[in-house]
C-alpha cells in the first residue's frame, strides 16, 4: 500500500532542490476529496492546478484511514507503527508529536512557517518548528492569505474540511457534496492566485482519505505544482 508519508518524505527531497529559489510552499489537505469529483466543472481550480502540474488520484491513506492518523504520516514521513500515533484522538493538554515534522525541515531551510486547521485534534502537531497557528474551522483560507501577504520566504500547510460532513450526511459524491466541493474550490482559487503572485512556489494538495456512500476510504489524491 501506498503511503500518505511519501509527500513528507518528497517535500523533504524536494526543499533542498529548491532552497535557493523557492520563496512560498503551501500545503492543503482537503478532507475527504472523492478522486472521481474532480473535474473541469465541479473544482476548476483544482483541475487547473492538475493539469499544469504533477498529480496521482490513486494513492493510498495509513489504515485506518483516519484524519489524524493520517496527517501525523503526512508531517513525519513514518507509518503509524513508526511514529506510535494509531489513534486519532487528541486534546489541548495532552502531548503532541515528539517527532520531527516538515515544518521544522521548513524552518530549518529559513521558512517563516504557519499551521492552520479546521480540526482540534490536528493541534497535536504543533511544535515550536510552527511559527504560527490556529484552529480554524471557517477562515482558514483567509488566515493563508493574511500570512502570505507578507514578505520573505513562507511555508504554510492548510487543513480544509467540509466535506467529510457533506459526505457522511448526504453521500460522497451527492449534489450537496459537489456544492461543497464547488465552494471550497471556489475560495481556494483566491489563495493559489496570492501565491502565484510571490515568485518561485511550491503548491501541493493532497487528502487524508476520501469515501463511498457515507463512509469514510482510505483512497486520497495527491497534486502538486511547481514554478
Amino acid at each position: 500500500m501506498v503511503k500518505i508519508g511519501i509527500l513528507c518524505l518528497g517535500l523533504m527531497i524536494a526543499l533542498p532542490a529548491f532552497a535557493g529559489q523557492v520563496e512560498t510552499v503551501l500545503i492543503v489537505s482537503i478532507d475527504a476529496p472523492h478522486p472521481d469529483a474532480l473535474s473541469e466543472k465541479t473544482s476548476p481550480t483544482l483541475y487547473t492546478l492538475m493539469r499544469s502540474g504533477r498529480y496521482t488520484l490513486a494513492g493510498k491513506s495509513v489504515d485506518p484511514p483516519k484524519t489524524l492518523i493520517a496527517h501525523t504520516a503526512m508531517m513525519t514521513g513514518l507509518t503509524p507503527e513508526e511514529s506510535g500515533k494509531r489513534d486519532n484522538d487528541w486534546k489541548p493538554g495532552n502531548p503532541q508529536v515528539a517527532r520531527e515534522t516538515l515544518f521544522d525541515d521548513a524552518r530549518k531551510r529559513g521558512f517563516r512557517t504557519a499551521f492552520f486547521y479546521s480540526k482540534q485534534k490536528l493541534g497535536y502537531l504543533l511544535s515550536d518548528a510552527v511559527d504560527e497557528h490556529a484552529l480554524a474551522r471557517d477562515d482558514g483560507i483567509d488566515l493563508a492569505r493574511a500570512f502570505f501577504s507578507k514578505g520573505g520566504r513562507r511555508f504554510a500547510f492548510l487543513h480544509v474540511s467540509g466535506l467529510e460532513d457533506a459526505g457522511t450526511e448526504s453521500g460522497w459524491l451527492s449534489p450537496e457534496y459537489l456544492d461543497e466541493l464547488a465552494f471550497i474550490d471556489q475560495e481556494l482559487a483566491l489563495l493559489l492566485n496570492d501565491v502565484g503572485k510571490r515568485g518561485a512556489y511550491l503548491i501541493v494538495v493532497t487528502s487524508d482519505h476520501a469515501g463511498h456512500d457515507r463512509q469514510p476510504a482510505p483512497a486520497i489524491q495527491m497534486i502538486s505544482s511547481c514554478r
